[in-house]
């Protein structure tokens, strides 16, 4: 994806960092609305994102999702895969970086750098196992597709989507999906500790909390929105009673 850089004041900068915020996905999203002049890029709104092979997927990705699957692509093809594993999904999420819930399962202590170590080490040893070729040159120079370990991963990342009444299959969701993956993501996620702090309940949990402090955002911003018209509408009568003395002159 194109990377398009962001300039902000010092003290709001350290804000954002210190709120851990997802700059990248924000910005995406302000910058559609912007564009279409609507809410179409809200965080449940279906990714628009093509993917290099047609995944089933019910819900479908949101722009979140649908970013790292596209990345996991890009990943097994680098380290010369003819097939996306679970762990390819799992390394496009740590490379995305701006995950709400990865910044959770940080905050829960288990660092990314933990994580990646884990990856890397599981990848390594898999690739020596398998003799495959060096990292750059998947299989005969054709595009890697999903291998049927990472569908199922997929699976109950939408499973839990539908359990939850959601319209897309968001971070949480798929994390859930690794997590329960009895392949490499979920091996190197159970060696890391992951999956004894980052239950199901606690994805459904972060599910549910963030959905509501959307709802809430929304409203807020409803509500400040009127604030600033009814103070503009205040300041214009005051200035208008100000002028009428001046036209009774």
């Amino acid at each position: 994806m194109p990377k398009i850089n962001v300039y902000l004041p010092d003290a709001l900068a350290d804000r954002v960092r210190e709120a851990r915020l997802p700059v990248s996905r924000i910005c995406q999203v302000a910058l559609t609305q912007a564009l279409d002049g609507n809410d179409n890029a809200a965080h449940d709104a279906p990714a628009e994102l093509a993917l290099p092979e047609q995944v089933a997927l019910t819900p479908p990705p949101n722009h979140h999702v649908a970013a790292i699957l596209r990345q996991s692509y890009d990943v097994a093809a680098a380290r010369g895969s003819a097939a996306v594993e679970t762990t390819d999904v799992l390394q496009a999420f740590l490379d995305e970086g701006e995950s709400l819930v990865l910044n959770t399962v940080e905050l829960l202590g288990f660092p990314v750098a933990s994580i990646q170590a884990a990856v890397t080490a599981e990848v390594d040893a898999r690739t020596t196992a398998a003799g495959q070729g060096p990292p750059g040159s998947s299989a005969g120079g054709d595009a890697p597709t999903m291998a049927t370990g990472t569908h199922a991963a997929l699976a109950v990342a939408a499973a839990q989507a539908r359990a939850h009444g959601s319209t897309v299959t968001a971070g949480s969701h798929l994390l859930l999906g690794l997590l329960e993956d009895p392949g490499a993501a979920g091996q190197v996620l159970r060696q890391v500790g992951v999956t004894e702090a980052v239950t199901p309940a606690v994805l459904s949990a972060l599910f549910h909390g963030f959905t509501f402090g959307r709802m809430n955002l929304g409203r807020d911003a409803d509500s400040a929105a009127l604030r600033s018209m009814m103070l503009t509408l205040i300041e214009r009568i005051d200035q208008l009673q100000q002028q009428l003395p001046a036209a009774g002159r």
